[in-house]
């Protein structure tokens, strides 16, 4: 690999000058200090392999870089499975009152208009995205997400006695 002196000087000079403020970027997308260094360093390390030197806006293109590879971490890290039928059945061994919890989310589930428990059902407990929940639908993305909105007021209102709201979240968002 062919590296002239001034290249290295400029992207050198680039580091020294940008790097804590690159870091913040970074951090600023995936909240790790440790990966965001790692994000800008390898960001780096990739303009300096690169063959071709022809940057105009080196700064820039840097920025972006750092940016692109900040969600391209956070996409690697939300690579998790939708919530099955499975997850919401518990062993027979299980405290009654915990079933009886289990039963009022589904119950409140049933209770939701039609329209919106389809749509509830595709996206938080399928984990479907607005987008594909629309098309399987029908519908507009936007129309889906009233149809959420409405969902979990509907939710956050039968089931405000109980913490079995915040359960619900936690289970839709761990999909």
């Amino acid at each position: 690999m062919y590296m002239n002196d001034q290249w290295l000087n400029k992207v050198e000079g680039l580091f020294k000058k940008q790097y804590q403020a690159l870091c913040l970027i970074a951090y600023s997308y995936v909240t790790d200090l440790d990966a965001s260094e790692d994000i800008v360093q390898d960001v780096f390390i990739s303009l300096l392999k690169r063959q071709d030197h022809n940057i105009l806006n080196m700064e820039g293109y840097v920025k972006r870089s750092v940016k692109n590879a900040s969600l391209n971490k956070i996409r690697e890290s939300k690579k998790l499975e939708p919530i099955s039928e499975k997850v919401l059945k518990l062993p027979q061994y299980e405290n009654p009152q915990r079933i009886d919890h289990d039963e009022e989310i589904k119950s409140a589930i049933e209770n939701l208009p039609i329209q919106c428990k389809k749509v509830f059902e595709l996206c938080a407990l399928e984990g479907q995205k607005y987008s594909t929940a629309a098309e399987t639908l029908n519908i507009s993305v936007n129309t889906v997400k009233s149809h959420m909105k409405k969902a979990y007021k509907i939710l956050r209102v039968e089931l405000q006695d109980t913490q079995l709201f915040l359960l619900l979240l936690l289970i839709s968002h761990l999909k």
